[in-house]
């Protein structure tokens, strides 16, 4: 079931709306229509496991994409820039001389228009060609269906003119307060084939290794978050010349604490896993003060920088192809245990 109403307006006066979903579990989220934020994702207990805020100017403030969506690329583009058919685009950099999530004025600061089709949430937006230095008019679509104990997301995406596109979900996770500690009873398990190598400013360099050739990204067995985690990495799940279309497992964490779960699924071939170091000292939603590792983000991606990096398969979306990425997250409260999960 989803119902909808007015959660604030903009400066310009235009309407927030809030999607309200409810399962037969007793699973409950709202989806906002800026930003297509998870504002809220709650455990049949009650417990809302995810960072933000409980109004809109909080969310038009600063703050590091608390639930929001990310595109039109996500991750890092090295030297904010990049060349397609030998025509340069540089667009704004907004870490040091890199480009993070498009800059700062992405997907996340949009007031998605939205459409309740049955038990779908439809979001879209089109972004202008040139916005924020891309090329071609980019018309998007997500598609957000809640059912039983899986929240799942399809995004869509076609484009008039060659522009890289890879658009990912951000939300922040704590299965054990919602935010108010560290996720340091948190483990999380990543199935990933290979992490990708990065420099001093996590750009790329081109190469990878092995995940369990590295004692700090061996993710396979489930691992649990420190305390000051420096956790920020890409991670390969599927094989080159993957099934595009598969939806594979990526990652689980999970709570000591609570025994809640969340399982990540996705079509993609890679997840960065950020243990949230630079989080901000930050008043969240119940007054809570939210600072470093009181989330964890899992957000699944094509190659980072794979416009610049000829090593890395390419996230260049042309004319007459279509973008389609699937996120699913599968939900399991502390009592339910399944081992096939």
């Amino acid at each position: 079931m989803i119902k909808s109403r007015e959660f604030g307006k903009m400066p310009t006066g235009e309407t927030v709306t809030a999607y309200d979903f409810s399962t037969e579990k007793g699973f409950q989220a709202t989806i906002l229509s800026y930003g297509a934020i998870l504002q809220s994702l709650t455990f049949p207990n009650g417990l809302d496991v995810v960072l933000g805020f409980e109004t809109l100017d909080d969310y038009l403030g600063d703050h590091p994409y608390f639930g929001t969506i990310v595109g039109r690329v996500a991750n890092r583009i090295s030297g904010a820039g990049f060349t397609i058919d030998g025509q340069q685009y540089d667009i704004p950099k907004n870490e040091g001389e890199n480009s993070l999530h498009s800059g700062p004025i992405g997907f996340d600061k949009v007031n998605w228009i939205g459409e309740i089709d049955e038990d779908t949430l439809i979001l879209r937006h089109t972004s202008p060609d040139g916005h924020q230095g891309f090329p071609g008019e980019l018309k998007t679509e997500l598609r957000f269906t809640f059912s039983g104990a899986k929240l799942s997301l399809h995004i869509q995406a076609d484009v008039d003119k060659p522009s890289p596109v890879n658009i990912t979900y951000h939300p922040y996770f704590n299965l054990t307060d919602g935010g108010a500690t560290a996720c340091t009873d948190h483990q999380l398990q990543i199935h990933s084939k290979f992490y990708t190598h990065a420099d001093e400013n996590n750009i790329p360099t081109g190469k990878r290794s092995r995940s369990a050739c590295s004692a700090h990204f061996a993710y396979n067995v489930a691992k649990y978050i420190r305390r000051d985690d420096h956790l920020d990495q890409n991670f390969v799940i599927k094989a080159l010349g993957s099934d595009d279309a598969q939806v594979v497992k990526m990652a689980k964490l999970s709570s000591d604490a609570t025994g809640h779960k969340i399982i990540v699924c996705s079509t993609q071939c890679c997840i960065q896993a950020y243990a949230g170091l630079h989080i901000p000292k930050i008043t969240g939603k119940a007054g809570m003060t939210y600072g470093p590792n009181h989330g964890v983000a899992l957000e699944p991606q094509g190659y980072p920088d794979g416009i610049n990096q000829a090593a890395f398969p390419s996230t260049l979306l042309r004319p007459g192809d279509a973008y389609s990425h699937k996120i699913i997250y599968t939900l399991r409260p502390g009592e339910a245990i399944d081992s096939n999960l």
